[in-house]
């Protein structure tokens, strides 16, 4: 929106009124007028457009529903608690679903995506007492809600114990029996235990288009993204070795209703100065089907890949397909450990 221009205008008259001799009356200074309440400037949105904080409600599927995601708050797992690895925050939220049509609905499962951090990393998702979680809503007896009725279920989320403050970012995209809708909301809001971190937003200085390899941590300017270390596991076992990196990308839309950037890269992993193939572990060959990213945001995919038995390396190559294109090459020693 733009600021509005406000022009103070004097006339003659108006600097003679009084008596004689004596001073004309006092104005206010142009730069001191007030405008009216009505025309003052809109707050400065904190998220990029078509992005909702914690709290907010949206209307998804034609109007169908409306999807209000609550502020998290933090809790202390109980025993029964599953899905909260060891050492990590736990909080949790509360969604409300309320059905906006005349005739009872089927529930909407709406697939979500956590993430935290400035790169995006995958939040855990669990429960616990209280904490049921999001029921599977394509069954042969999925929750059903009345016209106008109200549907309401806790999400427990949990992040690394250091990352109190940081952003957590929730992405839901409606599902049905026969696959996914186009709607896709995106929410965010601090996980609680400390305030809200302001350094949380991710701005990359790509590299020059004249690197046509990138080193690890370095950034491809379009798509954006990074393939930023890549790291021992454990022990070697039965001869061969076995690692993990992270491939972060990068949507740069300025607004949800822009081309979003899901993630589905492929991934081909080499090793030594021959250019071995590693060979890559099923569930980490392809950053596919993890949602979509919001914009100016970041989302983290780790992958995984083992060497053959007695082969070794010092570095690592690894290469970012999409449909058979290569898109980006990273290279770089391995690490000892998670940086």
């Amino acid at each position: 929106m733009r600021k509005a221009e406000w022009v103070v205008l004097g006339t003659v008259a108006g600097l003679v009124t009084g008596c004689a001799g004596s001073p004309p009356a006092k104005q206010r200074p142009a730069g001191d007028s007030k405008p009216k309440a009505s025309q003052k400037q809109k707050v400065k949105r904190e998220l990029p457009e078509g992005m909702h904080k914690l709290g907010e409600g949206v209307t998804t599927e034609e109007g169908t529903w409306r999807l209000t995601p609550s502020a998290l708050t933090q809790v202390t797992p109980t025993s029964r608690a599953k899905g909260v690895p060891r050492g990590w925050r736990a909080a949790k939220m509360t969604w409300t679903l309320t059905n906006k049509t005349g005739e009872i609905q089927q529930l909407l499962d709406l697939s979500p995506t956590v993430r935290y951090g400035t790169m995006g990393k995958p939040a855990a998702e669990f429960t616990d007492t209280g904490i049921e979680g999001i029921p599977d809503a394509i069954s042969d007896d999925p929750p059903r809600v009345k016209p106008g009725g109200a549907y309401t279920l806790t999400v427990g989320v949990a992040v690394p114990a250091d990352a109190a403050g940081e952003p957590v970012t929730l992405t839901t995209q409606p599902m049905t029996m026969f696959g996914a809708t186009g709607d896709v909301d995106f929410f965010e809001g601090p996980f609680p235990g400390a305030a809200a971190r302001k350094d949380s937003v991710l701005h990359p200085r790509p590299a020059p288009d004249t690197r046509k390899t990138l080193a690890f941590g370095q950034w491809k300017a379009d798509p954006q993204m990074t393939v930023d270390h890549v790291w021992q596991e454990g022990a070697v076992t039965d001869g061969r070795a076995t690692f993990s990196g992270e491939l972060t990308l990068r949507n740069d839309a300025l607004a949800a209703d822009l081309p979003y950037t899901p993630m589905k890269k492929t991934l081909r992993v080499y090793y030594g100065d021959a250019l071995k193939e590693a060979d890559l572990s099923p569930s980490g060959a392809v950053a596919a089907d993890t949602g979509f990213i919001a914009p100016q945001r970041a989302a983290t995919h780790t992958f995984r890949f083992s060497l053959p038995k007695g082969a070794t390396a010092d570095s690592v190559t690894v290469e970012v397909t999409d449909l058979g294109s290569a898109e980006a090459t990273f290279e770089g020693e391995f690490a000892d450990k998670v940086s």
